[in-house]
């Protein structure tokens, strides 16, 4: 019996089976790959127009609906790259934060010894940009994960105490001037040169040495000049080490307080009056810019969204603080250039430690 070249018709189907079967899988991979696609991460801005060590205040905007951070200098963006933010469960929280801490190579002591190059720490409860796998999408464990390049630059480029800010939308940072934000006190005009001058001290003559050891002392002329007898200077205590470094105003709507942090330690706090309202919102004021001579400061403003609570304007939240002359100058007298002021309803908050931290706000 001769076997037939003709395909039977189970043969023939599969074919066509296999390709139906492709069509259906292509047609419903299509939505998932166009979701894919809008959230792959898109090329970072060239790093040669971002310079090696930041040349006036900054701040690092993280958005975590498109995956991005964005670094603002002197008020204008000097860089954005793509990054990956905490998974569901393990969310990077939102807030006003600071860079708390810098070590070139890290190692987690939470999660199995795990490597974290180029580490800069934002909360001491576990919190870092460091350098990382970058998909564009929620990958890590509430950490901002950067690409290597943009770790490696962004390491050297920062200082301990610039702002972080990570919101779920996209903020801009602008200038901001308003009568009731404050002003540095300017320096008082140099003495005048002749005030300056040292006390001239005349002392009696003596007769060489030579002929003081030569003589017995009954042959010393008793009328003769005689140094002035060492008096001691009763000794003082060293007066305080003054603190320095970045400084940090926060003002709570919760316990009606002003307080003030310079290199991260407390120096200074102060009741205020709230005047009744709606919620004062979540408001960072930087000083860009601070003129010496005059006390003028050139502010920028960013606006946080905190879900649940109605908007109020940077403006409106000023105006219903009274801020008592003391702490004025308080604050005025260490103005500089990075000098951040925060307004919240909340208190210090948890990750606002006692010690050897700055103020950072959590918004939900």
């Amino acid at each position: 019996m001769t076997r037939s070249n003709t395909p039977s018709a189970h043969l023939l189907a599969r074919p066509l089976a296999v390709a139906g079967l492709s069509l259906l899988l292509a047609a419903l991979a299509a939505p998932a790959m166009a979701r894919t696609r809008l959230t792959e991460p898109a090329s970072a801005q060239p790093l040669a127009s971002w310079a090696d060590k930041a040349r006036g205040p900054i701040i690092l905007a993280v958005s975590l609906s498109d995956q991005r951070l964005t670094i603002w200098e002197n008020g204008t963006v000097v860089a954005r790259t793509p990054v990956s933010t905490g998974v569901v469960g393990h969310e990077t929280p939102r807030g006003v934060f600071t860079l708390l801490q810098k070590k070139r190579m890290h190692r987690s002591n939470i999660y199995s010894n795990a490597p974290m190059p180029y580490m800069q720490r934002i909360t001491w409860s576990g919190v870092a940009l460091h350098q990382g796998h970058v998909t564009g999408r929620p990958a890590s464990h509430g950490c901002i994960r950067l690409p290597a390049d943009v770790a490696r630059k962004l390491f050297g480029y920062t200082k301990v105490g610039a702002r972080v800010i990570v919101t779920d939308e996209p903020v801009t940072p602008a200038d901001f001037a308003h009568p009731a934000l404050f002003s540095a006190l300017p320096l008082e005009p140099a003495a005048p040169e002749s005030s300056l001058e040292p006390a001239r001290v005349q002392f009696a003559s003596l007769p060489p040495a030579q002929e003081l050891m030569a003589s017995p002392p009954e042959m010393l002329d008793p009328t003769a000049a005689q140094p002035a007898p060492i008096v001691e200077t009763p000794k003082t205590e060293a007066p305080a080490r003054q603190p320095t470094g970045h400084v940090s105003v926060f003002i709570s709507g919760k316990e009606r307080k002003l307080f003030i942090r310079q290199g991260f330690e407390p120096v200074y706090e102060s009741s205020v009056e709230i005047g009744a309202g709606v919620a004062l919102g979540a408001h960072l004021f930087t000083a860009m810019a601070v003129d010496a001579k005059s006390g003028l400061v050139r502010w920028s403003r960013v606006s946080l969204p905190v879900k649940g609570a109605a908007i109020t304007s940077a403006a409106e939240a000023l105006e219903r603080i009274q801020i008592p002359e003391e702490a004025r100058i308080e604050v005025g007298r260490r103005l500089s250039a990075g000098a951040s002021l925060l307004i919240s309803d909340q208190g210090l908050g948890r990750e606002t430690g006692k010690t050897a931290t700055d103020f950072i706000l959590l918004t939900p």
